[in-house]
């Protein structure tokens, strides 16, 4: 395979010299062989073509896949592990580092091992894929451990995006002319703002935090019998507490990652993807709605949103955009965004809990640390019925004093939304 990154591949990809990665691990309890953990990552890599992928650069800087016949294997690196609080330091780490994209595979592993408890650090290239894909490997490989010699089959990627595009709308010459209109505009917004100076992103940090399970439930039940969900509750809490802090200037937005599999059947859930589509929402300050009303209207919204998405025609525009990336890069790096955070919740993990040998103790919600935009971002996954959350962002964006403050006060008013109301008599 020799194809050109999408135009959100590219994104993500961001120049190929800074680390943009999808990290996610799990707490084991009980023994895994080290040459079991190999034949499966083997396996896992020979079921997903972009685990055997290179990306190179054109002569222009447009980067584009290319299929190694003699990859080398997804690295292990093992550690010793001392405690519970290891995991974050290498969880950190490996956001912060960036792959060998011209020669390496874009995947790979840190085992921080012990007699019976392990560590499984798994870490992808953005460009790649998304969190549900890092899930969706963790899953593959640990179901391998348990059974070495089951087949988990392989699949052809895609080979290029309009594959995913009807000719009816590529061949549309209003689209076509709209596409090349967008192309034009952004190029000219890119030369205007192209002197802009990179902001220094030199302090980034990851917070990490779970509700228990009678936390969790309470949580899930309110807002399933108040028409809500904890999607929009989580948006509205976090918007709430980044008001709460007067050392922010606040906007009072935050954009939800929406996963795109939704929009594309032809992409399943256990097929690497890397195309998440940005929804908007903003908090209407209005002193007569209170937080549950608020809840329900960002998910009415929410919803409306994703249905008027015309996927196709984002698919397609966006790839008119595909000669600006190395210019799109460049601005990433420079611009400050107009939202608080971007808000990337992927709900209830459906990992198997319990193997012949080891079981699974945590989960670690996937995470990232972005070197461009607005770089702040709330992801929360429920695993074992307990709701984990990371918060990643820069000391140049939200201090790390006021991050605390915004999860404090944020978990409080979700928790106090979570108590039942009392009817007096």
């Amino acid at each position: 395979m020799r194809r050109s990154l999408t135009f959100i591949e590219g994104t993500m990809y961001a120049g190929g010299r800074v680390p943009v990665n999808v990290v996610a691990g799990v707490k084991i309890l009980g023994n895994i062989s080290e040459e079991n953990l190999h034949h499966a990552l083997a396996k896992v890599q020979d079921r997903h073509p972009m685990l055997k992928t290179n990306v190179l650069e054109d002569e222009t800087n447009i980067p584009y896949f290319v299929t190694q016949k003699l990859i080398r294997k997804i690295p292990v690196r093992v550690l010793p592990r001392g405690n519970d609080e290891d995991w974050k330091k290498e969880y950190t780490n490996e956001c912060l580092t960036a792959f060998d994209c011209k020669n390496g595979p874009l995947v790979r592993l840190v085992w921080l091992k012990s007699d019976h408890v392990s560590d499984l650090i798994f870490v992808g290239h953005h460009c790649i894929c998304d969190g549900k894909t890092v899930l969706n490997i963790i899953d593959e490989t640990l179901r391998l451990l348990e059974q070495p010699d089951i087949e988990i089959g392989t699949y052809d990627t895609f080979s290029s995006i309009s594959d995913f595009i009807p000719d009816t709308i590529k061949n549309n010459k209003i689209n076509r002319l709209t596409a090349a209109v967008i192309a034009r505009l952004a190029r000219l917004a890119l030369m205007v703002v192209s002197l802009k100076k990179e902001v220094k992103r030199e302090n980034p940090y990851l917070i990490h935090w779970k509700l228990n399970k009678e936390e969790s439930a309470a949580l899930l039940e309110k807002c399933k019998s108040e028409g809500s969900t904890i999607h929009s509750a989580l948006c509205v809490a976090f918007l709430k507490a980044y008001q709460s802090v007067e050392t922010i200037k606040t906007h009072s937005r935050l954009y939800c990652a929406v996963d795109m599999r939704k929009f594309i059947p032809d992409i399943k859930n256990d097929m690497t993807f890397a195309f998440p589509a940005m929804i908007g929402l903003d908090l209407k300050n209005d002193k007569s709605i209170d937080f549950r009303m608020q809840a329900r209207q960002f998910k009415e919204e929410l919803l409306t949103k994703m249905e008027k998405m015309e996927i196709n025609k984002v698919l397609m525009y966006s790839e008119s955009l595909l000669s600006s990336l190395p210019q799109m890069t460049k601005y990433a790096k420079a611009d400050r965004g107009t939202h608080d955070f971007t808000l990337s919740n992927m709900g209830r993990v459906t990992l198997k809990e319990a193997y012949s040998t080891f079981t699974i103790e945590s989960l670690y919600t996937p995470g990232t640390i972005f070197p461009f935009g607005n770089p702040s971002t709330l992801f929360s996954t429920a695993f074992k019925g307990e709701i984990d959350f990371i918060f990643s962002s820069d000391e140049e964006f939200v201090k790390y004093q006021d991050a605390l403050v915004i999860k404090s006060n944020a978990m409080r008013m979700l928790l106090h939304a979570a108590e039942p109301v009392v009817v007096p008599n």
